[in-house]
């Protein structure tokens, strides 16, 4: 046990020598083997896809349920109102400008808008 860890010892102070006294060629081997290992990773991934779902699936109980279609329809709706409100002021703000309180009402409405789209 002791010899084979002396000879595998020795192989790799051999091998860090000729590193070192050998830049360009061992930098050019090591981008070589990178480069492959790159490739090999784009092949494997473009001939042999991971079995991932690429799209997100709302289980059927979920999507059928009433009180989640509610809750959606709910929420669709007042999406619609803040939007209404929004083309509103952008209308107001092309013909006279806005004063703060219509700017804080704009702040307001967008975060509101945001709140729904991204479910927080």
């Amino acid at each position: 046990m002791i010899k084979i860890y002396k000879q595998t010892k020795d192989q790799f102070h051999l091998m860090k020598d000729w590193v070192m006294k050998h830049p360009k060629e061992s930098y050019k081997y090591v981008m070589i083997l990178l480069l492959v290992s790159f490739a090999f990773s784009f092949i494997q991934y473009f001939f042999f896809t991971p079995k991932i779902a690429k799209s997100l699936v709302i289980p059927e109980m979920y999507s059928k349920s009433d009180k989640i279609k509610a809750d959606l329809d709910q929420k669709d709706q007042k999406t619609e109102i803040i939007i209404k409100e929004l083309e509103e002021y952008k209308i107001k703000r092309e013909n006279a400008p806005l004063t703060k309180t219509d700017s804080l009402r704009i702040e307001y409405l967008f975060k509101q808008y945001q709140n729904l789209k991204n479910g927080h």
